[in-house]
């Protein structure tokens, strides 16, 4: 596993919960193995979040379309019908209403948008894993169900884990458009792993069991979620990065050493934004605007026959049985 500065327990675990840490602590103490189970059950589990009033505006004033994501119900808005488009992807526990204020700019200037609740957020459906719980490769299979529908992209803004979602379809073989920008991109998730167990009052057993145990399941190292550790035949796009010197979610420094691993990424850094209202600021839509405008005219040409309905299904007979039978029948193989 790839080493990284400790980062801050996320923000859906508030430090005030101390029912739950005493009790993790008293269960990791005498059962190592199930606590680790319940970690990965409060890691694996988004909250779902409402859209503001203003958020909600712009959402209806788009098309709403469904999408089929391994047999659930994604949920996307589409505003305009000319010209190539721009995906918005939201993060972790967030929703579509969170990327509004590129909206109607996008469209000022000769864009066709389209923004998407992941599974397990918003409006959309649980995805198969049940209830809140989802990862970022169904984040990743979303993108791409909702990509082909278009015939031409020519960017994509993604927030957060969104950043992260991406990188995974990317690594799937997925081609992404010729321009990207990630806004807070939460680039290292191992590095949260130690601020989320203090949250929730994991042990260092705890801790060793639930890291080795996610990786079995999904087959790939931590590292492989690490957009840094993208092989350089996938840093061909240009690359905007936007990060607050003030997240507190996310630091700086992700987006820092993701910025010197791609060839072609700029890094534009704001103050007194924190993690979501960077969303909102208006000299941050307007650098992303011209950064699309400077970008070349060629643009991605979706194809409509790749569809990766399936291709998550092993992962997910695989997450109901390890939740099943928890970490101990794994730790035996």
């Amino acid at each position: 596993m790839t080493s990284h500065p400790p980062q801050p327990a996320p923000a859906w675990i508030a430090p005030s919960r101390r029912l739950l840490r005493a009790g993790m602590r008293i269960l990791g103490a005498l059962n190592p193995t199930y606590a680790a189970n319940l970690m990965n059950r409060l890691w694996f589990s988004a909250p779902r979040t409402k859209p503001r009033a203003a958020d909600q505006a712009v959402l209806d004033g788009g098309e709403r379309l469904h999408f089929n994501v391994h047999g659930r119900k994604v949920v996307a808005w589409a505003w305009g019908n000319d010209g190539p488009t721009v995906i918005l992807l939201h993060g972790w526990g967030g929703h579509a209403g969170q990327m509004q204020a590129f909206v109607a700019p996008l469209l000022d200037a000769g864009f066709r948008v389209i923004a998407f609740d992941a599974p397990a957020h918003g409006a959309s459906a649980a995805s198969r894993l049940g209830k809140r719980r989802v990862t970022f490769f169904e984040f990743a299979d979303a993108l791409q169900i909702v990509v082909s529908g278009e015939s031409s992209v020519a960017g994509i803004i993604a927030h957060s884990g969104g950043c992260t979602a991406l990188a995974l379809a990317m690594r799937a073989g997925w081609t992404p458009p010729a321009n990207i920008v990630f806004v807070a991109p939460f680039v290292h998730p191992a590095a949260s792993i130690e601020g989320f167990a203090q949250a929730i009052g994991a042990n260092k057993r705890v801790v060793a069991e639930f890291s080795k145990g996610v990786e079995r399941w999904l087959g790939h190292p931590w590292s492989y979620l690490d957009i840094t550790t993208l092989e350089p035949a996938h840093k061909q796009q240009r690359l905007l990065v936007i990060h607050d010197v003030e997240d507190k979610e996310v630091p700086l420094a992700h987006a820092r050493t993701l910025t010197a691993s791609w060839p072609a990424a700029q890094l534009m850094v704001t103050r007194g934004l924190g993690h979501r209202r960077v969303l909102r600021d208006s000299a941050v839509v307007q650098e992303v605007l011209r950064f699309f405008a400077d970008g070349p005219l060629t643009v991605f040409a979706a194809t409509p026959e790749y569809l990766p309905r399936d291709s998550r299904s092993g992962l997910d007979q695989a997450y109901e049985a390890f939740v099943s039978h928890g970490f101990a029948v794994s730790a035996r193989r």
